[in-house]
């Protein structure tokens, strides 16, 4: 973006949270197609099954917390995992006022079929840069994350 800009003009297109969020959309929407054409999930329901295979049994505020989801995205993805018998919901052990998310043996199945088909889309979207660059964007971006949730974290948001 250019500093000499003439007043009231702006470059969105070199703008980081346009391009940011441009980026980020066009890669949902990929996502979106792929898990609904190939396995009726929604990209939601995909990232809470996920996190559920990733961590055996989590509650929904733990998967908020991992995964930035909001609240409302997180029960709907859970209330159409539950009525499609991909997991069940049990009182933790630990804190018997939560609740957490596990696999039926169904989820797991659909769980080991979807992770392969995820780790190729991830292969195909990343074959657009080299290795060198595949890391380096992955460091760029936990780095700017971690800077993202401390200002976050600052403004009380």
């Amino acid at each position: 973006m250019s500093t000499n800009r003439a007043a009231g003009s702006f470059e969105n297109e070199e703008f980081l949270l346009f391009r940011l969020a441009n980026a980020a959309r066009r890669v949902s929407t990929l996502c979106a197609r792929v898990y609904e054409n190939e396995f009726s999930l929604s990209v939601p329901e995909w990232r809470l099954l996920a996190q559920i295979g990733r961590f055996g049994m989590i509650s929904a505020t733990e998967v908020r917390e991992r995964t930035s989801m909001e609240r409302v995205a997180i029960s709907r993805a859970a209330s159409r995992c539950l009525a499609n018998g991909l997991i069940v919901e049990k009182t933790s052990k630990t804190d018997k006022r939560s609740k957490v998310l596990s696999f039926t043996a169904r989820g797991r199945a659909l769980y080991r079929s979807v992770v392969p088909r995820a780790e190729a889309l991830a292969s195909e979207i990343e074959a657009g840069l080299s290795g060198a660059e595949v890391r380096a964007l992955k460091k760029l971006l936990a780095k700017l994350d971690a800077h993202a949730r401390g200002m976050t974290e600052r403004v009380g948001a």
